[in-house]
């Protein structure tokens, strides 16, 4: 499943969340046959998962030819990735690969694991 963030009307993140078919087994009883009632569809389905953990990894990268497209940028522009996998009963049950305009957020880690995007003016490097 492909989806934007979007902030303040402006793109902020493009990500890629896999869901192994064994995550939702209800899958094929979904009603909606696909597109954006389909996606809501299955987050819902994942969402009713007892999270076991899940597991952020934060990497610098430039960005390809299609998340740049999403992102509004030149390819090749500087970006953060984030992957996240979600552990439910010691499995993977989704991964995310989030894919962050560098020059418009700033990710922040809390006790929990979790990440937090701010969407702003960066500071400079010194």
């Amino acid at each position: 499943m492909r989806r934007s963030r979007v902030s303040h009307g402006r793109p902020v993140a493009a990500e890629l969340l896999y869901i192994p078919q064994a995550s939702v087994p209800e899958l094929s009883g979904i009603d909606a046959p696909s597109g954006a009632a389909r996606a809501r569809a299955v987050l819902r389905e994942l969402q009713r998962l007892e999270l076991e953990r899940q597991e952020n990894a934060v990497e610098l990268g430039s960005a390809g030819a299609d998340d740049a497209k999403e992102l509004d940028r030149l390819p090749g522009a500087p970006v953060l990735v984030v992957t996240t996998r979600f552990v439910v009963a010691g499995r993977t049950a989704a991964l995310s690969v989030a894919t962050y305009r560098a020059d418009t957020c700033r990710l922040t880690f809390g006790d929990s694991g979790g990440v937090e995007i701010h969407d702003g003016p960066q500071r400079q490097a010194s």
